[in-house]
């Protein structure tokens, strides 16, 4: 004879479905950045803050963040990811989308006349208020400092504008930049080969970084089912 369900299983099957479908809303911001900078753990197994506490790298690719959205619309962005707990938001300060000659929101192009040593100062305005704007929340923003295609235009829009000289210098720059901005994880590459011709301008770019910045990790954006140790796994500048 079937034995009869009680109240409690009833309960259990019919309400747990509706408990488990309700967004929980993260209160507070992400991280805290007064735990002090990232870095590797000893083990070089996970990321921890300078204080010892660990982090959990849970990232979104807004990857048009600086380059498509008005300061409205990222604060609503980044209000709806910090809801969520997300605590990194990886995104391009020269834009995947023909970010060199289409404008920002704001109606500013990155660059003056495509040279990565002539930054339009506008632009880089508007991303020092998104990535500060983040860093209120708590969110890390992953920063690639070119999408691929500026290196290696095997597809996208282009145009390639950078070399093994102008990177290291525009490495320089964009490192000084951000050097002292608390919520930073550099990302070099974009979503391209890391080897052959690519490999002295990726490697010149991180270098240009780091020899500013001692202060952010670092690490690579390959093409798929590709990892930056095909490349880089001995490279000083990989975090």
């Amino acid at each position: 004879m079937r034995k009869p369900v009680s109240l409690l299983t009833t309960f259990l099957l019919t309400s747990l479905p509706f408990l488990f479908s309700q967004e929980i809303t993260w209160n507070g911001p992400s991280v805290k950045l007064s735990n002090g900078r990232l870095k590797v753990s000893d083990n070089r197994r996970f990321l921890v803050f300078e204080n010892g506490t660990p982090f959990f790298y849970l990232g979104d690719t807004g990857w048009e963040l600086f380059h498509r959205l008005t300061k409205d619309e990222t604060e609503r962005y980044l209000e709806n990811r910090r809801a969520k707990g997300f605590t990194v938001i990886q995104a391009v300060a020269l834009a995947e989308l023909d970010g060199l000659n289409t404008p920002n929101a704001e109606g500013n192009k990155p660059l003056t006349d495509n040279d990565p040593l002539r930054p339009n100062e506008p632009y880089w305005q508007h991303v020092d208020w998104v990535i500060r704007k983040a860093a209120e929340k708590g969110i890390f923003i992953g920063l690639l400092p070119t999408w691929g295609d500026k290196v290696d235009k095997r597809w996208g829009t282009g145009p390639v504008i950078f070399n093994k000289e102008n990177a290291y210098k525009y490495g320089q720059w964009i490192g000084n930049r951000y050097k002292d901005f608390p919520n930073i994880i550099w990302i070099n590459g974009g979503d391209r080969d890391g080897g052959g011709d690519n490999a002295p301008v990726w490697d010149a770019l991180a270098e240009g970084i780091k020899s500013v910045d001692k202060n952010h990790l670092m690490t690579f954006h390959p093409w798929g089912e590709h990892s930056s140790s095909e490349w880089f796994h001995n490279s000083s500048w990989l975090d």
